[in-house]
This record gives C-alpha cells, sequence and structure tokens, in this order.
C-alpha cells in the first residue's frame, strides 16, 4: 500500500511540473533549446525537495 501511495503522489508531482514547465517556456524569448534546458532546470529546483520525501527511506 504504501508503494501504491508514494506512486500516486509522484505521479502528481509529475503532472504539477508540466504547468511550470510551460510557464518558463512561455515566458522566456531565447532560443528554444536554451528555454528546455532552463525549464527543466527550474523544475528540478522546484521539485527536488519533493522527490527527496516521495523517495525518502
Amino acid at each position: 500500500m504504501e508503494k501504491i501511495k508514494k506512486l500516486s503522489f509522484y505521479v502528481l508531482r509529475w503532472q504539477l511540473s508540466t504547468p511550470i514547465l510551460y510557464l518558463v517556456m512561455a515566458s522566456f524569448d531565447i532560443p528554444e533549446l536554451q528555454r528546455v534546458v532552463l525549464a527543466n532546470f527550474i523544475g528540478a529546483l522546484v521539485f527536488f525537495p519533493i522527490d527527496e520525501l516521495i523517495f525518502k527511506k
């Protein structure tokens, strides 16, 4: 049951990352590849603490 709970939380977290990535991609007027890298970097900063909680032993 604990694995299902963790998986459900992770899937929810994954879905929440989509709007953040979209906002970054839409907000910066830089080349597309740079926007992708920047969006993923910002997403990592935002969601790293959440992922730590999900996968904490």
